[in-house]
């Protein structure tokens, strides 16, 4: 019985190996015959993504199927590559579908061309091709050449330079400037300069490298990602910073107290000092019961008053309050970006 088992076991493995053999030998060869053809877009076509409109429909991608002589399901990846790069070496997917088409919204073409590698609002010409993948099988149309214009916003601008030690791994809040809104290309801040410096952006874990995208002069009031160190002379400066448009200015500012709360009333300011050290504009003057403002340059753009008497400045804000006359050390903190605060500590 033993002996029967051994030998029934023995034909059956041997039955098994022939069909295994035999199904390879006889499964048909998946060959592509035929390469997908790019209907559209055109040669040419342009995409200019923003924040404001990356949300839309950009293009529908569409092209003649590929051709495997067989029924098989097919992947198609449209995929772009840099100018230098037509072999599509270092290919960046932008999305696949199963049909022959496959709408592309502005954030998916925007993602892939900053994987790709290409230059935040800066146009750059493009391979664009469609593979048809089966298996291992691929076969690729022929490239077209389109236009992208992606966006990138960092989440903070780092103003790094002479006045720093050009230490972009200590660019702490003094020295860092906040959008309006996350996503938001609207940089500002106050910062003290002093001779050469760039704008550096942040990582999206909010740390600081010169991997990172930088900005330096592109002409007056104009930024470029390649150009030199800009410049300013010691002071300290109200910065905007635009890098979608790739615009900045920089408004030199000396501060002060003003009010009828004041020895200048609202005639003129009473100029409060800046400690470097601190970052930290300071005055100890004698207030009366009355109300005060914070101004630059003893005039009235830029103003800073507090509606909610909270110690939170805001821009045009309300008249700050003294509540009791007496000398106080009243303190201006505008060194972090967009959270200005105030305090006034009797003496």
């Amino acid at each position: 019985m033993k002996n029967i088992s051994k030998l029934f076991l023995a034909l059956f493995t041997l039955v098994m190996a022939s069909c295994s053999v035999e199904d390879v030998q006889d499964r048909p060869v998946i060959e592509a015959t035929d390469a997908p053809v790019i209907t559209a877009p055109l040669t040419g076509a342009s995409y200019i993504v923003t924040p404001s409109n990356a949300e839309n429909l950009f293009e529908r991608f569409a092209w003649k199927p590929a051709n495997f002589a067989g029924d098989v399901v097919v992947t198609y990846n449209v995929e772009i590559a840099k100018l230098a790069d037509k072999d599509f070496t270092k290919p960046q997917l932008v999305q696949s579908s199963n049909s022959n088409n496959v709408a592309v919204t502005g954030t998916t073409l925007n993602k892939a061309a900053i994987d790709l590698g290409l230059t935040p609002f800066v146009g750059s010409n493009v391979w664009a091709r469609v593979t048809a993948v089966v298996g291992t099988q691929k076969i690729s149309s022929e490239p077209i050449e389109i236009v992208i214009t992606p966006f990138k916003v960092a989440p903070l601008l780092g103003v790094v330079g002479n006045h720093q030690g050009w230490k972009e791994k200590e660019l702490t809040y003094p020295f860092q400037l906040k959008p309006s809104a996350k996503g938001n290309s609207d940089f500002e801040g106050y910062v003290y300069l002093d001779g050469d410096f760039k704008f550096l952006e942040a990582a999206d874990d909010l740390t600081f490298s010169w991997d990172n995208v930088s900005y330096g002069s592109g002409g007056s009031g104009v930024l470029d990602t390649k150009g030199g160190n800009l410049t300013a002379e010691a002071g300290y400066y109200f910065i905007k910073v635009d890098t979608q448009k790739l615009t900045y200015s920089l408004v030199k500012q000396d501060w002060g107290i003003i009010g009828n709360a004041t020895a200048g009333v609202w005639d003129n300011s009473t100029a409060m000092t800046y400690d470097r050290a601190t970052h930290l504009w300071t005055v100890t003057a004698s207030l009366s019961a009355n109300e005060m403002k914070f101004r630059p340059n003893n005039n009235w753009p830029g103003n800073f008053g507090d509606n909610g008497g909270d110690g939170i400045l805001e821009l045009d804000g309300a008249n700050v309050k003294v509540s009791e006359a007496g000398t106080y050390k009243v303190t201006l903190d505008l060194s972090h970006s967009r959270a200005y605060t105030y305090k006034l500590e009797k003496q």
